[in-house]
């Protein structure tokens, strides 16, 4: 399984890749973009991913709905927990996005030997605008018409149409 997954996310060229998505469901998908082949991973049509973004399945799925832009130099990546986008979407750059992470706490063990921790993913609903630089950690459910501010690290739930920032992220208006 392991052998299969490297390969997956590096030996298959880019362009294959962006065939593959855009015959699929007509999603565009930068060649330079590493995003892993795998059914866990889908796009809905029209979705944007640009160059140098990255896409990875450790378990999870990655679900994108359709008419999203997932911006340069971003990182997507599951764990055992599924990562679910909603529709209108716009990830802006450098942004994490995470729906798994390993357990830390045994010192007998190293930490790429421990188990995943507790399987809790994320779910981005409809129609969020995430700034740069952000990070969204497992367990998160950003509601939809929410606003993530540049820089911000959110861990738990935003509410419908609520703009929060900051490290942690925390509310700081709502849209109209």
């Amino acid at each position: 399984m392991a052998a299969t997954r490297t390969i997956a996310r590096y030996a298959v060229p880019g362009f294959f890749v962006s065939a593959y998505h855009y015959l699929k469901s007509r999603a565009l998908i930068s060649p330079s973009a590493r995003v892993q082949l795998s059914s866990n991973i889908s796009f809905g049509r029209g979705t944007v991913v640009k160059a140098f973004a990255v896409v990875q399945s450790s378990g999870g799925a990655v679900r994108m709905g359709k008419n999203c832009a997932l911006s340069s130099f971003d990182h997507i990546s599951t764990g055992a927990g599924d990562v679910s986008i909603g529709d209108f979407v716009r990830i802006a750059p450098n942004c994490t996005i995470v729906g798994g992470t390993k357990e830390i706490w045994r010192r007998n063990s190293l930490i790429m030997d421990q188990p995943e921790a507790e399987t809790r993913g994320l779910i981005i609903e409809d129609d969020v605008l995430i700034g740069a630089g952000s990070v969204i950690l497992p367990g998160s459910h950003i509601r939809k018409g929410a606003v993530i501010g540049a820089g911000s690290i959110v861990l738990g739930n935003v509410a419908q149409y609520c703009i929060v920032a900051g490290t942690p992220a925390k509310v700081i208006g709502h849209r109209e």
